[in-house]
């Protein structure tokens, strides 16, 4: 016989009414590092195992003197549902309709009398070790659960607090529409409506770097400084000078924010536009480009103040058109074949649906990709002029 041993020391509880054989198991079993206890007879290992259930596994012969080894699975399933430890059954009985019903109750192995020793250390190495694997692999499944759980928690109260900022920095301005889509549950795309005390309108769309919590962090400072620079009348050029130095000073070097901000400056009837790193801002009428505002500036949050770029594009007011401005996640956006919406695909959208510029843009989004749940933040915000500089406006802040 090969000399074999196994570890650590796993505790057997060997159940036969044959006190030789149970004996000769036990030793064997001792022999390769295994602690046994040894019953023979069915009732007395029920007041064992009321006593100690650490059992690892249990051996056990069908047919005890006083009682079947599936009475003693039924009794043991009954009292000991949650640490049931494995049951190799021995039997002289090779049958195979009692073997199904072995299984059926709950039998873990089966070995044939005489019973090889050699291989009855093997299975119960085996069978042990496998629960045990289980057992770890159960905990850490209930570890991760929790930490699920403690990360979700977390997370909700995060998007709140998120979602509340931006409440309390943005107003419901009458003309102004937005869908934002985010990719994941904090989105890296803001946008923020404003009027200021003396009457001017303001409009930021703001696109992080990234995806997530980590991309809303980085908007987190320059919602406040837009807010609080607009109750007090700054111009377009001072707010994001400020927001560029507050992303220079504050974020990682790695962290950068597009954006287009539009002020409409009441008492000139002059609309600013700076558009840093975002793509091309439409304003148009009934079909027709009325002009386009394309990117002439970096991204804030990567110039330092002696070369950073605040200048603006102003253009008299219109009471009429509409302003569309969208995020890259919009053209980016692959079909099937791997090939982007396009900016060009925008253009021609929202020049052929002037009515309905938003509804066709998302509808047309959804066709050519097949899907509502894209791989990027996606926003898109219309401007109806006309509504805006009316005046027309409502409520105190906006989701």
């Amino acid at each position: 016989m090969n000399d074999f041993s196994f570890g650590p020391a796993y505790s057997i509880l060997v159940v036969d009414d044959d006190e030789y054989l149970n004996e000769l198991m036990c030793q064997f079993l001792r022999s390769k590092g295994f602690v046994t206890h040894s019953i023979c007879s069915y009732l007395k290992s029920f007041e064992l195992l009321k006593t100690n259930s650490t059992f690892d596994l249990i051996v056990l012969d069908y047919q005890l003197g006083d009682g079947t080894g599936l009475e003693f699975l039924a009794d043991l399933d009954f009292n000991n549902k949650i640490n049931k430890p494995p049951v190799i059954m021995i039997s002289s009985n090779q049958d195979s309709v009692l073997l199904e019903n072995c299984f059926a109750k709950g039998v873990t192995d089966y070995l044939i009398k005489p019973v090889n020793l050699s291989l009855l250390a093997l299975k119960a190495s085996a069978l042990i070790n496998t629960v045990a694997m289980q057992k770890i692999i159960a905990l850490q499944t209930a570890e991760l659960e929790r930490f699920k759980s403690e990360a979700e928690r977390e997370e909700s109260i995060a998007k709140a607090t998120y979602e509340y900022l931006l409440q309390q920095n943005s107003q419901v301005v009458d003309g102004v529409t937005a869908w934002l889509q985010p990719s994941a549950s904090f989105s890296g795309d803001i946008a923020l409506t404003k009027i200021s005390p003396s009457g001017d309108f303001y409009f930021l769309l703001a696109d992080a770097t990234g995806h997530g919590l980590s991309a809303a962090i980085t908007l987190m400072p320059m919602v406040s400084i837009f807010s609080s620079m607009v109750d007090k009348n700054f111009n377009l050029n001072s707010i994001v000078t400020e927001i560029n130095k507050k992303l220079i000073h504050d974020t990682p070097g790695d962290r950068f924010v597009a954006a287009v901000i539009v002020h409409w400056r009441r008492e000139q009837n002059e609309i600013d536009v700076w558009n840093g790193g975002m793509p091309p801002v439409y304003w148009m009428h009934k079909g027709k480009l009325l002009h386009q505002f394309d990117s002439q500036h970096m991204a804030l949050g990567i110039l330092e103040e002696g070369m950073f770029d605040a200048s603006v594009v102003s253009c008299p007011a219109q009471s009429l058109g509409l302003i569309v401005a969208y995020s890259d996640g919009l053209i980016e956006e692959t079909n099937e074949d791997g090939v982007s919406f396009s900016i060009d695909r925008v253009a021609n959208i929202a020049l052929t649906n002037p009515a309905e510029i938003l509804a066709s843009l998302v509808v047309a989004l959804e066709q050519y990709t097949g899907r509502k749940k894209y791989r990027d933040d996606i926003s898109i915000c219309i401007l109806d002029m006309a509504r805006i500089l009316a005046g027309h406006t409502s409520g105190n802040s906006v989701s």
